[in-house]
């Protein structure tokens, strides 16, 4: 399946054999965080120096100072930025591609969707950033690193993700077995804390231990200790409670049927660690993700405490603003005003409480900035894509946008907010007519 995309990552190898230093950017989510780890470990595994540092996006040009730049999880929807980085490039990314680039120095775009691979589902940055790490070296125990992107991403475990998976089941480094992908802890903490799935326990005690009393339950078992009848019954109990809450019906298939032990990792549930590193990352404490993923246990606890204050963030985020959900022709959006995060707050609305529409998180910054995310699901997909949206949407207001066709997002100004989401509804509107 990677044949082709082998191809450019050999080419990326060559340019990389003639530097003795890299200057790594990498975007700040699980999937970036854990695509930077697998990039920055093959490097150190070959002597080669690095300078990694995260970014939200590539929304304005950098300075650069360094003969070769990589960019993870970030490059292809920027052809123009690309193209005016004086200095050797290699693009590590999933997202589509957009526009041409042209580089002054040597390049090379390791991107599945040039490879003819779906990168919105089966690839994702981390996953392609293990397909390069796989050219520079012995690098096969990356494959668990790369999980955690592909987790975090809510990418299936089909196509190329598939692959990498098996290729660390065969080696040992990844464990699977049936069962429910979701974080570890107490039951009753890991119902009330869940995000994926949601399932609205948070601050609804009374309804939590009923809950547990009708699926026979013990609330205060560890989730990593259940029998397999015991899985059977919350499951079963799960997958009710989500259909009655109008969700969309696909989000079963993200949470069921496999479970996944990252075995030379220090946190070994696969959703657990990609649920830390990526609190890391929205907490600003990107290198506490980082330091995690490349195994260095000094910063666990605090990775921990940080997951625990960001998703408790989110879950009263939520209880906050879900009666201020507006609705458009096409299209439901939320405007904050500095709240917790766009991202988590969009998807959850998207995929459980509001999952008939695209969905549309605002959020505008002290500083003027607005940081917007766009999140449907795949039957919705199936007409709209929302990347091609947020870029169209948000260069009318004189912003950037983009990212995949069910996850997407832009940077616009705090002046053009209704101007934005006016153009939005149009253009899903659009869309979903065709």
């Amino acid at each position: 399946m990677f044949e082709m995309l082998r191809v450019e990552a050999r080419k990326a190898a060559k340019i990389l054999e003639g530097h003795d230093f890299a200057r790594i950017y990498t975007h700040y989510d699980a999937d970036g965080i854990s695509a930077g780890a697998v990039i920055s470990a093959a490097l150190y595994r070959m002597g080669k120096a690095f300078h990694l540092s995260f970014l939200s996006g590539l929304n304005e040009k950098i300075d650069v100072d360094d003969d070769l730049i990589i960019f993870a999880d970030m490059g292809s929807g920027y052809p123009d930025i690309i193209s005016d980085i004086d200095a050797d490039v290699v693009v590590v990314d999933h997202h589509f591609p957009v526009g041409r680039i042209e580089p002054k120095k040597e390049f090379a775009h390791i991107n599945p969707h040039l490879a003819g691979i779906d990168g919105s589902y089966e690839l994702s940055a981390s996953g392609t950033a293990y397909v390069f790490a796989k050219e520079l070296g012995d690098n096969t125990d990356l494959s668990s690193v790369a999980l955690v992107g592909i987790i975090g991403d809510k990418q299936k475990i089909s196509g190329g993700n598939a692959e990498i998976i098996g290729e660390g089941v065969k080696e040992g480094y990844i464990e699977q077995k049936e069962g429910l992908r979701m974080i570890s802890g107490k039951i009753r903490d890991v119902l009330r804390l869940s995000l994926e799935p949601f399932l609205d326990f948070y601050s609804k005690e009374d309804e939590l231990e009923e809950f547990l009393s009708q699926v026979g339950i013990d609330g205060e078992k560890e989730f990593d200790e259940l029998s397999r009848d015991e899985e059977r019954k919350l499951a079963n109990g799960i997958v009710l409670r989500i259909l009655k809450m109008n969700s969309y019906p696909g989000v079963v298939e993200d949470f069921t049927g496999m479970r996944f032990y990252l075995k030379a990792e220090l946190i070994q549930n696969a959703v657990m660690m990609s649920e830390v590193v990526n609190a890391t990352g929205r907490k600003a404490a990107n290198a506490i993700g980082l330091a995690i993923c490349l195994r260095d246990e000094s910063f666990l606890d605090k990775g921990f405490e940080l997951w625990r204050e960001f998703t408790e963030g989110i879950h009263e985020e939520i209880e906050r603003r879900r009666h201020e959900v507006q609705e458009g022709e096409c299209i439901r959006y939320l405007v904050m005003e500095n709240g917790t995060s766009t991202g988590p707050i969009a998807s959850v609305f998207s995929r459980y409480l509001f999952a008939d529409r695209p969905f549309i998180a605002v959020n505008i910054k002290k500083d003027g900035r607005v940081k917007v995310s766009a999140r449907s699901n795949q039957k919705i997909a199936e007409k709209l894509d929302l990347a091609e949206i947020m870029r169209v949407a948000a260069e009318k207001v004189g912003g950037r946008g983009g990212g995949h066709v069910v996850a997407a997002g832009a940077n616009i100004s705090d002046d053009a907010v209704d101007d934005f989401i006016r153009e939005v509804d149009r253009l899903c509107c659009s869309q979903l007519s065709s």
